[in-house]
């Protein structure tokens, strides 16, 4: 018995200075990967007709690099204009490879300006997957939360609305967005699925109110346009719409805050809106 935890405890120690040894001799080094886009036609060439494996090939190696960041340190950057060639590359072998779809417009972004470089791969995905709720859902998620572009968020939102297996969930982000573009009659088709959709009554009580102010924008809203397509001019004042007969009357708005022209945005906003958003 003694033997066999003598003969144990030599093997242990030279492991340990094997393991000793061998860092020495070879101390690990971080050092960048070669990262080269190869061209769709070259790719095409080496995959011997095995174009799903190549792209699968592609793909685990631009999620090494993306997810490798998280531990390595900070002067290894994310190298977006190769990560998102890949990209273009792999939905090029693959036109069906959904996940890579997805994985460009949620994990893959690591800066502000990969926004603009996910959307062209996400428009792709769009033409072969046409009934997909998730893509433009996440060019309009991408736009407004990194880039605040209202007018391209509410306008994929909107677009991922109206797939058949869309869910309910974020109706208020598009909400949102539409409402700081301005496009407030398709704000209150949001809002009334909010409201339909609504838990209690409470809840409902605020998204009626909530409906009713978004009506009123909306009016006002489209006389303010009339108004400067009469006059080439837009209303220094809402209350000139309702002496130029645009509105017979001006609303009241159901929280009693009221509403105005933000003439910057040539928008209608709610008052307490006027420095933020509208």
């Amino acid at each position: 018995m003694k033997k066999q935890i003598i003969l144990a405890l030599i093997c242990f120690l030279a492991a340990v200075a094997v393991n000793f040894i061998e860092k020495k001799a070879y101390p690990l080094i971080l050092r960048e990967e070669v990262r080269i886009v190869p061209h769709r036609t070259v790719s095409e060439l080496i995959c011997l007709d095995h174009r799903g494996f190549l792209a699968d090939m592609y793909f685990i190696q631009v999620s090494l690099h993306s997810g490798s960041l998280m531990w390595k340190p900070l002067k290894f950057q994310f190298d977006s204009p190769w990560a998102y060639g890949m990209m273009d590359v792999i939905t090029d072998l693959d036109p069906k490879f959904y996940t890579a779809y997805l994985f460009t417009g949620m994990g893959l972004i690591h800066n502000f300006d990969d926004v603009k470089l996910a959307k062209p791969i996400l428009e792709k995905g769009m033409e072969a997957f046409p009934d997909s709720w998730e893509l433009p859902f996440w060019i309009g998620y991408d736009y407004y939360i990194y880039l605040e572009d209202n007018k391209t968020a509410s306008d994929y939102l909107w677009r991922a609305a109206q797939k058949p297996e869309a869910p309910k969930h974020f109706m208020a982000l598009m909400l949102s967005a539409l409402k700081k573009n301005g496009e407030y009659e398709k704000a209150m088709w949001a809002m009334k699925i909010m409201y339909d959709n609504a838990p209690d009554e409470k809840t409902k009580t605020v998204y009626g109110k909530k409906m009713i102010q978004l009506r009123d924008m909306a009016v006002l809203q489209k006389a303010a346009e009339t108004f400067n397509q009469r006059n080439d001019r837009y209303p220094g004042r809402l209350e000139e719409l309702v002496s130029a007969g645009l509105i017979k009357e001006f609303p009241v708005d159901p929280y009693g805050q009221g509403y105005e022209w933000n003439p910057d945005k040539k928008l209608v906003v709610v008052k307490r809106e006027k420095s933020g958003e509208n």
